[in-house]
């Protein structure tokens, strides 16, 4: 697909990273694609003009274009950019329409950051916090009975409730936050169903279009580019799909 068509209807501008690479993120709006960077945080410009010896179309980092601060010349070629997206979304589909299964089950593994074990860990660690906070409420209901009853001073209960409801409330925001990430990782399944059924809208493509963008990405990641020893360039990309985010294939 002609590079100025893809970017005339995406409408897309991109920010910049200070160092090693480029975020790209989808926005809400369907044919607006923002292009957001970690670390220098300004938006790259396209840019696009043509001399007598030399015909250029790429983005550009905007603080090294103002020359505002102190960044470097990171840019990439608009086709590049594109040819790169399409030949990954390419592979990603192929491989789920052939291999379904096999695939879902790629991605709640990748979706779910170390899969069973590691949940498995997080629930016991969620049984621990919650067998000891029923401990802490049943010593507190001891401390009181002892401080009405006269066992211990009003100043030691004052002490020791603190130091106890203190430990409590700790952990009490922890199970809640163990809570959240196996709620999560439960979630991978629907998300991976929620992916494969974008895929199966889209079994075949020619060119990357602004429907496609929308529905299958949530950000692209632009490395800065490095040279091999034959000084040839290269621009590492990573696309982050969406539901299910980066989707790392079998070789």
């Amino acid at each position: 697909m002609p590079p100025n068509r893809f970017e005339s209807e995406v409408e897309s501008f991109l920010e910049g990273s200070h160092g090693d690479r480029t975020h790209i993120k989808r926005a809400d709006h369907p044919r607006l694609h923002h292009y957001a960077g970690r670390y220098c945080g300004s938006v790259m410009y396209q840019q696009r003009y043509q001399t007598d010896k030399r015909k250029q179309d790429c983005y550009i980092c905007g603080n090294y274009k103002k020359r505002t601060h102190d960044c470097t010349a990171h840019f990439i070629r608009t086709d590049l950019l594109t040819a790169g997206v399409l030949s990954n979304l390419r592979k990603v589909t192929s491989y789920a329409a052939k291999h379904e299964a096999r695939f879902m089950k790629l991605l709640i593994e990748q979706n779910e950051d170390g899969g069973k074990r590691r949940n498995a860990a997080k629930k016991k660690e969620l049984e621990a916090a919650e067998k000891r906070i029923a401990e802490l409420s049943a010593i507190f209901k001891r401390l009181y009975e002892d401080s009405v009853t006269g066992r211990i001073s009003d100043e030691r209960f004052t002490e020791l409730s603190a130091d106890y409801e203190a430990e409590q409330r700790e952990l009490k925001e922890r199970a809640a936050a163990i809570q959240a990430e196996l709620s999560k990782a439960q979630e991978a399944t629907v998300n991976a169903e929620k992916f494969m059924n974008v895929v199966r809208r889209h079994t075949s493509f020619e060119e990357l279009t602004p429907t496609l963008l929308r529905e299958f990405v949530e950000k692209i990641v632009v490395h800065e580019c490095s040279y091999d020893e034959n000084k040839t360039r290269r621009h590492d990309i990573e696309i982050y799909y969406s539901f299910v985010g980066k989707v790392d294939l079998p070789e």
